[in-house]
């Protein structure tokens, strides 16, 4: 049975949220059997929820069977963690989305924003609302992009949709994070959900956001764990060393083509020896030299996380 959406909030409100991605085969199928091995992997290292089917899950390039299909088996692999799907695209697909991850047993939804899309906010709030009127469970919004929503319209739609819970947010405006939490105080659990989210960590817990998404432990969670627990606990020369060394590398690497915030999580896993196959069209993969440094930094910051590594310290 899913939770409450008062359950969820306090779920999220606890730690760090895990995206996995979606395996696809040579042939760019959804490969299920690997997804499901790569999510027992996952949720059982210390995210406090889980989020298929959402940006690093290719979303985008998925169609609403091969949705449901993730969703089925996020929530069949389960360790007793939520489940919160990705949904998007036209309001009409993004509904459907919706209530399948209720009807399969998902504990909330991930509003991503719609595709090449923009609008005003009272257009973007009802999209908004009609996707939460949709379901009982409770409602994320990820607020980036074309779905970047004003404080004041959140508020509106707090209290038209009680399951509404949570924003994710991708924009990074300090000003606009302050203003969220003057206007809705405790009413929404707040996100940092910046790419490579560690490295605004510090600067998120300053204005009371405790919680982030982590693209790293989708590939390399004993890494992302050990950072979390260093933040948790304060210590800073751990923080420094981690994001100087690996984190701010990591992000020059993002930063070099469009669509590297996801195409890089794949090639993390390539390189700790858990392939999750090739990227779907537009995403393109890193270069062989982008990918070679990649390795190299998680050699140095994450052998723990690397098979190779673990295979041979137990031969």
């Amino acid at each position: 049975m899913p939770i409450s959406p008062v359950e969820l909030t306090l779920k999220l409100a606890s730690g760090l949220l895990g995206f996995p991605v979606t395996p696809f085969t040579s042939e760019l199928d959804f490969d299920e059997g690997k997804y499901r091995t790569l999510y027992r992997s996952m949720a059982s290292a210390g995210a406090v929820a889980m989020f298929p089917a959402g940006g690093a899950g290719e979303l985008f390039s998925l169609s609403p069977s091969e949705h449901r299909a993730v969703v089925r088996a996020s929530v069949d692999e389960t360790v007793g963690i939520p489940n919160v799907a990705g949904v998007g695209g036209s309001v009409k697909i993004a509904v459907e989305m919706a209530r399948a991850t209720e009807a399969e047993g998902g504990d909330g939804i991930l509003i991503c924003p719609p595709y090449m899309v923009g609008g005003e906010q009272q257009g973007l709030a009802d999209y908004v609302e009609r996707i939460c009127r949709a379901v009982g469970i409770g409602v994320v919004i990820y607020n980036r992009d074309t779905l970047q929503l004003q404080p004041d319209t959140v508020a509106r739609l707090a209290d038209r949709c009680p399951n509404l819970i949570g924003i994710k947010d991708g924009v990074g405006s300090i000003e606009g994070v302050l203003a969220l939490r003057a206007k809705l105080g405790d009413r929404i659990v707040l996100a940092n959900g910046l790419p490579t989210a560690e490295i605004a960590a510090l600067a998120y817990r300053a204005l009371g956001v405790k919680t982030y998404s982590s693209a790293v432990y989708t590939f390399a969670p004993k890494l992302a764990m050990s950072f979390r627990s260093a933040f948790e606990a304060g210590d800073s020369e751990t923080v420094d060393r981690l994001l100087t060394g690996f984190y701010l590398p990591l992000i020059e690497i993002r930063k070099r083509a469009r669509g590297y915030a996801v195409s890089i999580v794949k090639a993390g896993l390539d390189a700790v020896g858990r392939s999750a196959g090739p990227l779907r069209p537009p995403l393109m993969s890193l270069t062989p030299t982008e990918r070679s440094t990649l390795t190299e930094l998680l050699r140095v910051y994450a052998p723990f996380d690397i098979l190779e590594h673990r295979e041979t310290a137990s031969a």
